[in-house]
């Protein structure tokens, strides 16, 4: 856990008073009224000391966030079309399949526009299938006989107009008489013509204009079908993913529009551990890094995950940095909204000059250390890195091998006699003096 190198008034309290217990150590035998001029004598103090060494730290960054469901992960019910709600068929908090029904409209009208679509296709594909068919022998052969017929009447009637004409020459015949038949063999010989095309067309098969018409209008058809199967679907609202009915706003009843939202599905599979990157540790912090969350609604567990994401742009008011983690979520523990608290792994800081945190006390906003050597002690300042656990870095004021103590050195004159009673390793927690 990373920490700041100035240590809390309490702890150089505790030294302070450590230090006045320990002084008396220091201070000189006193001497009787008649031996006022004697030398003064120091008896040596007892420390507890540790040695400065190198080492690897890998300090954590301590932060707190907030879950969140994957946004890729939650989806939302909205309808498309407007209706009324017939049925709710889920509550909120269960577990849904995808395609699973959520929600049904009342879809009697569309029900009923697909059976007027199915039957105007049907009526479609009928006319096309004649035309591509062609005619039939027996209309053939009716057209045939139409012809026949209309070719015997016409040349009767050609036979009888050259004999009135004969008549009429002679003026035996009236005009109207004669015109009467005239006009009879023209609209037989008409008929008999329009007989003969008639039987041309058949004989010839249907036109290739009039299939594409018939084509063009079954495909109409056949879109208007695929519409009103649509609005039928449409009023089947289903999950689209694996999840869990985390809002549930629709009624029966209700009339709803496609600007109503009616449900919100999550797949809570994997979550997302939201938090704010302090801008001093941007460099540090990476995509990948590892992360242990915890929650104080689960005590005792842990989740592990990394740094997935880091946000484009920094807050313009504090300048920190939204960063997510993504946990895998597998016995369904996690619930976004949920508190957490998160320790990002930050780059290790290699051959670090460590000593234990014991052994550093604060003089006036200054860190000082107590350096025993040849049994005398010291104190001396020293410039501080991070504070990784029960081990601090020291940046300068020290080298390796370097002796300090960790226990009743705060506060000794400079080489007051000590003695040492146990040593502690850098990387070892030390009882407060």
């Amino acid at each position: 856990m990373h920490r700041q190198t100035t240590f809390a008034a309490a702890l150089g309290l505790l030294l302070l008073v450590s230090a006045l217990l320990t002084l008396a150590g220091c201070e000189a035998a006193a001497p009787e009224e008649e031996e006022a001029e004697a030398p003064m004598h120091y008896s040596a103090v007892p420390v507890k000391v540790g040695v400065a060494e190198r080492t690897t730290l890998r300090p954590t960054l301590d932060l707190v966030g907030t879950l969140l469901a994957l946004p890729e992960a939650t989806a939302l019910i909205c309808p498309q079309v407007s209706g009324t709600v017939m049925k709710v068929a889920v509550v909120e908090g269960q577990a849904v399949n995808a395609g699973d029904e959520v929600v049904l409209l009342d879809n009697r009208a569309a029900e009923a526009d697909v059976a007027k679509a199915v039957a105007a296709v049907d009526e479609k594909a009928a006319v096309l299938e004649r035309l591509k068919r062609g005619s039939l022998p027996q209309e053939i052969e009716v057209a045939k006989q139409d012809v026949q017929k209309f070719k015997v009447t016409a040349d009767a009637l050609r036979s009888k107009v050259a004999a009135l004409s004969a008549l009429r020459e002679k003026n035996e015949l009236s005009v109207v008489q004669f015109e009467t038949a005239r006009s009879a063999l023209e609209s037989a010989e008409a008929e008999h013509a329009a007989a003969q095309a008639k039987l041309a067309l058949l004989e010839a098969g249907t036109p290739r204009e009039q299939i594409a018409e018939a084509q063009a209008q079954l495909a109409e058809a056949q879109a208007n079908l695929a519409a009103a199967q649509l609005a039928v679907r449409f009023c089947h609202l289903a999950s689209p993913i694996d999840g869990i009915v985390t809002q549930l706003t629709v009624r029966r009843g209700m009339s709803v529009d496609p600007t109503t939202c009616l449900a919100t599905i999550v797949n809570l599979a994997t979550v997302f551990a939201q938090f704010r990157v302090p801008s001093v540790y941007m460099a540090q912090v990476r995509p990948g890094a590892a992360v242990e969350v915890s929650l104080v609604s689960l005590p005792g567990e842990t989740f592990h995950g990394t740094v997935t994401r880091l946000s484009g742009q920094a807050d313009a008011a504090t300048g920190d940095v939204g960063a997510f983690v993504t946990l895998a979520n597998e016995g369904g523990l996690l619930k976004p909204g949920l508190g957490c608290r998160l320790s990002v792994a930050l780059p290790p800081i290699p051959d670090a000059l460590v000593i234990p945190v014991a052994a550093v006390a604060d003089r006036s906003g200054t860190p000082v250390v107590t350096l025993v050597k040849d049994n005398k002690a010291r104190e001396i300042e020293v410039k501080l890195g991070v504070q990784v656990g029960p081990q601090v870095q020291v940046l300068e004021g020290l080298a390796p091998g370097d002796t300090v103590a960790t226990e009743n050195g705060y506060g000794l004159p400079d080489d007051c006699p000590v003695r040492i009673e146990s040593a502690v390793p850098a990387g070892a927690p030390s009882a407060a003096p």
